[in-house]
């Protein structure tokens, strides 16, 4: 279904918050490839979690049509190619196409309603996971561990009734990170 630019453009102008332009723009999307689209990354988290620092790219991927649908769609809005990335400047946002495959489990995302169609996001689970994974294995700036640590930290205090903890703890072992995952709940210490 073609999704006119005018539209999109009325749609992220009428969004309320960063969260809402990303649902909105993932729903219009999905509309326009014909095809699901779920949000990941550090824009799925601000879904989820209220009060941090909102992302400014949105990660999205579409597991059931070409990436080449999907960028031709976004380029009709007005996003330019920027490297791997879709610009759209006066909106100070970008989009990554991070692929076909989801990391994480397709069972857990959730699926969100909006004026212009569903579209998913990656359950929360994954998202703490990930980033207590990349807290744990990877090398990053003290900014960024503490950017981390405030995701963490407001994905398990905004979504304590929902979180799905067998699951979390079985990825927990899969990906190495039971202690920290220990340490990130107690909230008191810091991984």
């Amino acid at each position: 279904m073609k999704v006119p630019r005018e539209r999109v453009e009325q749609a992220i102008a009428s969004a309320r918050s960063p969260a809402q332009r990303v649902l909105y723009l993932g729903a219009l999307l999905a509309a326009a490839i014909d095809a699901e689209v779920i949000i990941v990354g550090g824009s799925a988290v601000d879904v989820y979690a209220s009060g941090i620092e909102p992302s400014l790219d949105v990660d999205l991927v579409i597991p059931e049509a070409p990436i080449s649908a999907a960028e031709r769609v976004v380029q009709a809005w007005g996003f330019v190619r920027s490297g791997r990335r879709w610009r759209r400047e006066d909106w100070e946002l970008d989009l990554d196409f991070v692929g076909p495959r989801l990391s994480g489990s397709y069972l857990k995302t959730q699926r969100f309603s909006t004026p212009y169609g569903p579209v998913r996001v990656l359950g929360v689970e994954d998202l703490i996971a990930k980033r207590l994974v990349e807290l744990k294995h990877w090398t990053s700036s003290p900014e960024w561990r503490e950017q981390l640590l405030r995701q963490v930290s407001a994905l398990f205090e905004q979504n304590a009734r929902s979180l799905d903890h067998s699951y979390l703890e079985f990825v927990a072992r899969r990906d190495d990170i039971v202690d920290i995952l220990a340490q990130a709940r107690r909230g008191h210490s810091r991984p």
